[in-house]
């Protein structure tokens, strides 16, 4: 077997910028923090990025999906989903399974 499907084993989908001139001005400054975050993490040059621990998205910025699914095969997983109503689709990079040891060794320490 290369890889297994589950549904419903989503990912959480954000943007900076999604309904940003909308929102108080203390929850534009957020938006404005955490694109200067993932500016700083180079998101648009690099296929996986680890985020750090005070890492937070407002809730305003997460897109609702249908049709979540994470895939995994033999050394890594990756994420697929179709915003909601919508033909978008969304989908991370393979993210290895030497990435996700780390992240699990780092948050136990």
């Amino acid at each position: 077997m290369y890889e297994t499907y589950y549904w419903d084993s989503s990912a959480q989908y954000f943007s900076p910028w999604v309904n940003c001139a909308s929102q108080p001005s203390e929850v534009q400054e957020s938006g404005f923090e955490l694109e200067e975050t993932l500016e700083d993490l180079e998101v648009d040059t690099r296929e996986v990025v680890t985020a750090p621990a005070d890492f937070r998205v407002l809730e305003s910025q997460i897109a609702v999906v249908e049709c979540a699914q994470m895939i995994v095969r033999e050394g890594s997983i990756a994420f697929n989903a179709l915003l909601r109503h919508s033909d978008i689709y969304v989908t991370t990079a393979e993210i290895p399974k030497q990435v996700l040891e780390s992240v699990l060794t780092t948050a136990a320490a």
